[in-house]
């Protein structure tokens, strides 16, 4: 896991700007905790979560891997489970791709 020390880190305020794609449990707080922890800012942050990736550690694990959020945003089909149309930030973060899975498919787009 990547930190990067200095930076300003996550707050509940961005994660409400996309309330209504997490459970209605979540804490807002403790989300914004889990980005941070994963070494992201609100800027960072909101770029991942505009992907429409909800999950930080798969984000990480997409970042680390050298794929962008606007890689990330990139639609496709392909995945496990139901097939549907989603970005692969999405599918990876609920597990329909692997990290590196979604760089490959990412990476048509580099």
């Amino acid at each position: 896991m990547v930190h990067r020390w200095g930076a300003s880190g996550t707050k509940a305020e961005t994660i409400e700007r996309f309330r209504e794609l997490f459970d209605d449990g979540d804490d807002l707080a403790e989300v914004a905790k889990r980005w941070t922890d994963a070494g992201f800012d609100d800027e960072e942050a909101n770029r991942w979560l505009e992907a429409r990736c909800f999950d930080p550690e798969a984000a990480r694990d997409l970042d680390d891997l050298g794929v962008t959020p606007k890689q990330a945003g990139k639609r496709t089909r392909d995945g496990a489970g139901e097939f549907y149309i989603d970005t692969i930030a999405f599918k990876v973060s609920k597990g329909h791709l692997s990290a590196r899975q979604g760089a490959a498919r990412a990476d048509s787009s580099r």
